[in-house]
């Protein structure tokens, strides 16, 4: 093999690798790309999921939170409706009491 021959030769091997090593560095940028991408659409998908959870427990809570106050107010209704009972119940013994207890004064003091 001639001097000129050895040095095409070289030359072609050179160009080959450099084509090697371009084709080696789009590949792994083509697989770096691929990934991220993916790493993207994995978090997109966690991030989905985790604002859904998020929603559920907030329907939650609220469900909860309503039924604790539909069961406050009711026992404030039963409270009030007891209350009214007594009041309603008590009553008349104790303005019967009260005008007794006035025409007692009124009666001791000469004015009847």
């Amino acid at each position: 093999m001639k001097l000129p021959e050895v040095l095409g030769v070289l030359l072609k091997a050179e160009d080959e690798a450099l084509e090697m090593k371009n084709a080696a560095e789009q590949e792994a940028r083509e697989i770096i790309r691929k990934t991220h991408e993916k790493f993207v659409q994995e978090q997109e998908v966690r991030l989905v999921a985790a604002r859904e959870e998020a929603r559920i427990q907030v329907e939650s809570a609220r469900q909860a939170a309503e039924m604790d106050a539909l069961h406050i107010a009711e026992l404030a209704r039963k409270g009030r409706e007891k209350m009214q009972a007594l009041f309603e119940e008590k009553t008349p013994d104790l303005i019967a009491r009260l005008a007794e207890e006035v025409a007692a004064r009124y009666a001791t003091q000469g004015r009847l």
